[in-house]
């Protein structure tokens, strides 16, 4: 071949090599833009309103200054200042220091998605979460639910760089949600998601920037098991974003990864994170990289600080009374994985025994805060157990049970000396939270308790005459109530009621004295725990009313 065509060949091929890389390359960018971009964010809030205002004053100062503020979720839930209103408060306060946006988190999504199609519909600050898809179990997925969030946002800057923010979830944080509340919706993985809309926002939208703000850890975003520590990879996404924040895993973290920053701020406004870049002809370079810790938010608003004050001041003024209420004394300290979950659980078996269930054991998961020695006023219970979990009686088999309790041993209490069996054939009554009953994987199988539905026997919720969700924070408040004085030593140290380990082994119960205030499940308690072996029924038959729990010694 004649050497000229051969030079005009090897020219053209790397020609078209170039322009195939060209637009291949996700990350797109005005090489004439140049300047500064300054982003805070904050995560895992969990509804501590005490610490609100300073929060809100130092990011509004920022914003003044040309920053970007982001939330990265789980703002609302987890006091009985922003749990009373349902995010409203807090939503509002975001609103006054100037927020940009804020992601879903799973605790979002803890009062239903009505409640937060009228938040992300009234709120001056956009709702995000872009890998938040219809979802319906015959059918599959459906299109992108934008009657709840937004896929992004874009700011342009006064120094005109544009700045384009994706907001995500962790995709198996369906399964921290109580799974009858998200039975129309799911989370899809996030990482394609992301690429794509980097991909748009930098092409169609001409963003000189990307970032993500995503409701997970980092490893959660590109694909690794969750260990709370730096990620050992990137999955490519330097190529497409320039930073992550992170939340959910409540973990301080500083990475830089490939060139990839990812940050954390732990939880409750401990640390608000901060992110300067420095954009130079299409170049980003890190000129700050930092969490903040809260006793070094300095040169605050204090115009917005004292605005955010009094929004909360006013609201609380509606539920001092009952936040202030004493429950109860305790004469020791309980923890918060252990102790807590055991007093929930001897609150919840003894309602559902004055309601007339006869159950074998009381069953919930770990508080969030611990309770400390002296009164215990309400809105000390509602940080140690702030959901509303409702809970019901179901017919589990012991096999799971068992399973279960290897899991969360210390969170029971038991009402049954009988044995149980570690059989998927041998069904117990017991007294359930509906995160646990109806816990769902990412499959959306049940997983936990799947026997429940699969029995014969459909769970039965705890009600309260006159209550309209008798929840198990409530159930407990009226425990600690009819107690006043509670002995530390009965959840903080095993006993025969909270030892996991002799559950398949027949036990002698502390013997409880029964009021004649009674129904068709006390007197069947008695006569069981007395040990005559006949049918109480055929001796008392009008005690029982239609659907009574029926068994025969």
């Amino acid at each position: 071949m004649n050497k000229k065509y051969v030079f005009m060949a090897l020219v053209l091929v790397a020609i078209l090599s170039l322009t195939v890389f060209a637009a291949c390359t996700p990350k797109k960018q005005n090489d004439s833009a140049n300047g500064v971009i300054d982003i805070y964010a904050i995560n895992d809030f969990h509804g501590t309103v005490d610490n609100m205002p300073r929060v809100a004053g130092y990011l509004a100062a920022r914003k003044k200054e040309g920053a970007i503020i982001l939330n990265s979720g789980d703002m609302f839930q987890g006091s009985m200042e922003s749990n009373s209103n349902y995010g409203k408060l807090l939503t509002d306060c975001m609103a006054v220091a100037g927020f940009d946006e804020m992601t879903f988190g799973n605790h979002e999504f803890d009062w239903g998605l009505d409640n937060l199609r009228t938040l992300s519909q009234e709120s001056g600050v956009p709702f995000l979460g872009a890998n938040i898809y219809n979802w319906d179990r015959e059918t599959g997925w459906g299109e992108f639910a934008d009657d709840l969030a937004d896929e992004y946002i874009i700011k342009q800057l006064s120094n005109g760089i544009k700045v384009g923010v994706i907001g995500v979830i962790g995709q198996d944080q369906i399964t921290s949600i109580s799974s009858q509340l998200v039975q129309t919706i799911g989370f899809k993985d996030p990482l394609p998601i992301i690429r794509e809309l980097s991909t748009e926002l930098r092409e169609q939208e001409d963003c000189d920037v990307v970032v993500v703000s995503a409701h997970a850890g980092p490893q959660d975003i590109v694909g690794e098991a969750e260990d709370y520590k730096e990620p050992s990879t990137t999955a490519d996404l330097e190529k497409y974003v320039d930073a992550v924040f992170c939340a959910h895993t409540h973990a301080e973290q500083n990475y830089l990864v490939n060139g990839l920053p990812f940050l954390q701020g732990k939880r409750y406004g401990d640390y608000v994170s901060h992110l300067k870049l420095q954009l130079n002809n299409g170049n980003v370079e890190i000129k700050v990289q930092e969490n903040v810790p809260y006793s070094k938010l300095k040169d605050v608003d204090t115009q917005v600080e004292n605005k955010v004050e009094n929004l909360i001041n006013n609201s609380n003024i509606k539920i001092e009374e009952e936040r202030n209420q004493v429950l109860a004394k305790l004469n020791g300290g309980l923890n918060s994985a252990t102790a807590i979950p055991r007093l929930v659980c001897n609150a919840i078996a003894d309602y559902a025994e004055q309601q007339g269930y006869t159950i074998d054991l009381a069953i919930v998961n770990n508080a969030r805060n611990s309770l400390s020695a002296g009164e215990v006023t309400y809105s000390d219970l509602y940080e140690a157990i702030p959901f509303d979990n409702v809970v019901y009686i179901a017919k589990v088999s012991g096999a799971e049970i068992i399973k279960e309790m290897g899991y969360s041993g210390q969170s029971m209490w038991r009402v049954s000396g009988r044995a149980i069996e570690n059989k998927k054939t041998t069904y117990y009554y017991a007294a359930i939270i509906d995160y646990l009953l109806y816990h769902q994987n990412s499959n959306r199988n049940y997983n936990y308790f799947p026997s429940a539905f699969e029995s014969g026997f459909e769970p039965i919720p705890l009600i309260k005459e006159g209550v309209q969700s008798y929840n198990y924070r409530l159930i407990t408040r009226d425990f600690l109530l009819k107690k006043q004085n509670i002995n530390a030593d009965l959840y903080t140290k095993s006993n025969v009621n909270t030892d996991a380990g002799k559950l398949q082994s027949a036990v002698d119960l502390p013997v409880v004295p029964y009021t004649y205030e009674t129904s068709a499940a006390n007197v069947e308690t008695t006569f069981a725990n007395s040990g005559f072996a006949f049918n109480v029924y055929a001796i008392v038959p009008e005690l029982f009313a239609e659907g009574s729990l029926q068994r025969q010694w």
